[in-house]
């Protein structure tokens, strides 16, 4: 006989494993039993639904084979190594994202990889990974690597895109990298700067160093990302028509975008020289104007050495919750502050005020009154 029908297993009855309905057929070269799974979905809850669904595809495989289907006539691509598949979608990924996405994805996936090399496992076919194989990887890093929660998570989301690009073409039944839980984070709080930090600050820090401060008035008033200010060119900036450019290809959510340029902010930076090449990223080198994008971590980098000499503590992009809360106490209204954040609701705006001040104000205790 050519082939062993399919059966259930069952994972001893356990719901926190993958069930699978298996079966074998002969390798049409080699003679050899290869067997094949079809995985049940880990949505299924309980046990009663889980068999219905593998009674479902134990008729429907063993069906087929009575029939003459030959398994290996559509399962080939199955059949492809891990690292041969993996690599591929890694190709079809990368053609699409930022060079700087692309790196942090190549690191990833190639760290995997050589896991997979490591273990002994980089020459199973693909629809042999499962979730035993990822949990066990996962593990290794919590146990081996001295990487905090974020990072954890940051490495999980890549892997779980790359493999989902293999699922949805049908080189595995699922994606194991979708059970792998990701660890809780602790949210980071919004701190803002004092009114005696910006004092400092503006007295100190456009002599320290003029291009960090222009940085940190974008932020302030333009409310930018560090990561959209690298990638600023000067044609962006339209001077004489109070505005922005953010093109989709530079703002986070990929949609371009328009911002306003407030009175105050091109009065403080009225000595800020515009005339450069129009292609130029206004920020390249050390801050400086050039024709190569760096990476956002720079200007990080620089207010840290400008923070540590000052004793200023809260991080560059503080600036962004500083000037949302400082917009609020001077009297604009929260669909003029939304819009400047380019925020898709005012429930995201409300965020940042909310985390801005968690008291009410000197002027709700000064001015308050009635009877």
């Amino acid at each position: 006989m050519k082939y062993k029908p399919a059966k259930l297993n069952d994972a001893d009855n356990c719901l926190e494993k993958q069930w699978f309905v298996y079966y074998s057929y002969q390798h049409p070269e080699t003679g050899e039993m290869k067997r094949f799974k079809e995985y049940i979905s880990l949505r299924l809850k309980t046990r009663t639904l889980r068999r219905q669904k593998a009674d479902e595809l134990i008729k429907k495989i063993n069906s087929n084979l009575k029939r003459g289907w030959n398994p290996f006539s559509d399962q080939d691509i199955r059949l492809t190594n891990i690292v041969e598949a993996i690599n591929f979608a890694l190709s079809l990924k990368t053609s699409t994202i930022k060079k700087r996405t692309k790196q942090t994805y190549n690191s990833l996936v190639n760290h995997f990889i050589g896991y997979l090399e490591k273990n002994g496992l980089s020459k199973i076919p693909i629809d042999e990974i499962n979730k035993k194989m990822v949990q066990d990887y996962f593990d290794n890093i919590l146990l081996n690597e001295n990487i905090s929660k974020r990072t954890y998570n940051n490495r999980l989301t890549p892997l779980r895109t790359i493999f989902n690009i293999l699922y949805k073409r049908e080189y595995l039944t699922f994606n194991p990298f979708l059970s792998i839980e990701k660890l809780k984070v602790d949210q980071p709080e919004i701190t803002a700067f004092t009114k005696k930090d910006l004092e400092v600050i503006k007295n100190t820090l456009p002599e320290y160093n003029f291009e960090l401060y222009i940085i940190s008035q974008l932020i302030y008033y333009c409310f930018l990302r560090p990561a959209e200010i690298v990638r600023l060119q000067y044609k962006d900036i339209l001077w004489d028509h109070d505005i922005i450019l953010i093109p989709g290809t530079k703002s986070k959510n990929k949609k371009s975008e328009v911002i306003i340029l407030p009175d105050q902010l091109k009065k403080n930076l009225r000595g800020w020289n515009l005339n450069q090449p129009k292609d130029f990223f206004i920020f390249s080198r050390k801050l400086k104007p050039g024709d190569k994008e760096i990476a956002p971590t720079r200007i990080a980098e620089e207010w840290r050495k400008y923070a540590d000499e000052f004793n200023i503590q809260p991080g560059i992009y503080n600036f962004k919750h500083t000037g949302n809360g400082c917009a609020f106490d001077q009297g604009f209204n929260s669909r003029d502050i939304q819009l400047q954040n380019r925020h898709s609701s005012l429930d995201e705006t409300q965020k940042y005020l909310n985390k801005f001040r968690r008291v009410a104000s000197d002027k709700f205790k000064e001015e308050f009154n009635g009877y």
